[in-house]
């Protein structure tokens, strides 16, 4: 199985168990799919942070509130939970393209120029799109 489009393309990964400004200037699901790459490639995780959807956001809050329960001492952000750029990408974005648009959500496929394709759930927040990252 082909790893997750954020290990895969843009290096960000969640830093959990193991493992919302704006974004896209109200621009479409493939922009936003742009954009989180971009952020994760300049190393800036509150960029990316602010890139997620809403479910993902509450799962990261819920992972931050999970470990301040549990005794930890240091105040971390959200954006601490993203960990950017360790694990480099299995091959280059070629382009994308949107697969499936349902109102208020989109599938984006991305795609490399030898053929590798990872499709990515996406989401309107306000006049915004946000990625939605697949947890297992």
């Amino acid at each position: 199985m082909k790893p997750t489009v954020v290990a895969l393309l843009a290096g960000a990964l969640l830093a959990w168990a193991g493992a919302g400004a704006g974004c896209g200037r109200g621009e479409d699901p493939e922009a936003a799919v742009e954009s989180l790459i971009a952020a994760a490639r300049a190393g800036d995780r509150a960029a990316v942070y602010a890139r997620f959807g809403p479910r993902t956001r509450a799962r990261i809050d819920g992972l931050l509130s999970s470990a301040q329960r549990t005794g930890g001492t240091r105040m971390l952000r959200p954006e601490d939970l993203v960990t950017v750029g360790w694990l480099p990408p299995a091959w280059e974005k070629a382009g994308t393209r949107v697969l499936r648009r349902d109102g208020a959500e989109a599938e984006v496929e991305v795609f490399s120029a030898s053929g590798d394709r990872q499709a990515i759930e996406t989401v309107q927040e306000g006049n915004t799109w946000k990625v939605e990252l697949p947890f297992r």
